[in-house]
């Protein structure tokens, strides 16, 4: 690229910034992501949909976490912006399509911490963390009763297997069931009283399931199936 085309280039994107930069900082970002989507705008980002940013909002909400591990108030800044540009983008593809755009977006999420924090915006008392998960969890099954086929209904199947297991296991104990869960067969004593130590022994049986070329978290997944069925078809049942 010759001088002269990198000076008009550099131009010309201060031209785009200074004009944005009027409207504040959440329009003017709106604005570049609709030129991104517009038919001028970036071949990869005109082909993108829901499905094919779906890993990328995944990654960028993991580096989110590893800014906040490093305690980077830099990259978490930075990672919190990358997360807030794949809302906008999948915003812009429904705006696209007439059916919501980023400030639906923002009214509703309003909306709900409002309602769901009765605590704070009306008369309700509640005087622990723990009375306001409960308080959460009722106005959350009054707003969506249509998730009530299913006491497991609230957690996503799409969460990493571990946590997804440690969510069904607690709802299991929240609904008094037992769930009977195959224990190790190792030949040491099993004793951590760390989530380093019991890393350790997670480390372990992903080594072991790699030696025999099983995926772990498949293996998990299938498991975690198996226990909520069983307990959706005793809640059924009652």
């Amino acid at each position: 690229m010759s001088n002269s085309s990198a000076q008009t280039q550099m131009t010309n994107i201060k031209e785009y910034s200074d004009r944005y930069s009027n409207l504040g900082p959440v329009q003017a970002l709106l604005e570049t992501v609709r030129k991104l989507r517009s038919p001028e705008g970036c071949p990869w980002d005109k082909e993108q949909t829901h499905q094919s940013l779906k890993k990328y909002l995944i990654e960028e909400a993991y580096e989110v976490l590893e800014a906040i591990d490093k305690d980077s108030t830099k990259d978490l800044a930075e990672e919190l912006g990358d997360l807030l540009f794949q809302i906008c983008i999948h915003s812009e593809i429904e705006s696209e399509k007439g059916t919501f755009d980023f400030f639906d977006v923002a009214n509703a999420l309003n909306e709900k911490m409002i309602s769901r924090h009765p605590h704070v915006f009306g008369e309700t008392v509640l005087e622990s963390s723990g009375q306001v998960v409960e308080q959460w969890e009722k106005i959350k099954a009054h707003e969506k009763p249509e998730r009530a086929t299913s006491p497991f209904s609230g957690i996503p199947k799409e969460l990493p297997s571990l946590l997804r297991a440690l969510k069904v296991l607690k709802k299991a104990d929240k609904l008094g069931m037992s769930v009977q869960t195959k224990q190790p067969d190792l030949k040491t004593e099993i004793s951590f009283s760390n989530e380093e130590e019991l890393g350790q022994l997670l480390l372990g049986i992903v080594n072991f399931a790699k030696a025999q070329k099983l995926d772990p978290e498949e293996a998990l997944r299938q498991a975690v199936n198996k226990i909520q069925q069983a307990c959706e078809t005793k809640v059924n049942q009652n």
